[in-house]
């Protein structure tokens, strides 16, 4: 990836998990991903308003939502309000950064295809089927 667009794309990363939230943005600064930021969030109106803040602090290329926000991770229980929180992010994004790419993943070893398949279309069309 060394002088790809990828070392330059804005990404900010929601995961639901503490834990290894600094471990995860050295990995994706280690990959090229220089200006990757990672949070973990959680399911609640302070949450959502330190989301806005950082939705509207950058002019993100990307917001990528991690699986145990959208639903993917099964060490989370597939809840309602698992559901109803992962469309009321999608919806901050939608209006606080409209021009940002939405990036769906599903656990770790899906991470950099994803960005990849989502923020590679900035340069080149998107295949159809």
């Amino acid at each position: 990836m060394t002088g790809s667009k990828a070392h330059s794309w804005k990404i900010l990363v929601l995961r639901r998990e503490h834990e290894l939230t600094e471990k995860a943005e050295e990995y994706l600064h280690e990959m090229g991903y220089k200006n990757a930021q990672v949070i973990a969030i959680e399911n609640d109106k302070t949450n959502d308003d330190k989301l806005i803040e950082l939705l509207k602090r950058n002019d993100w290329d990307g917001v990528s939502i991690g699986g145990g926000i959208n639903g993917f991770d099964d060490k989370f229980p597939k809840e309602v309000t698992t559901l109803h929180w992962f469309n009321r992010l999608v919806n901050l994004v939608h209006e606080h950064a409209p021009n940002a790419k939405l990036i769906f993943v599903t656990g770790p070893d899906d991470i950099i295809d994803s960005y990849e398949r989502v923020l590679g279309s900035l340069e080149k069309p998107v295949e159809t089927i």
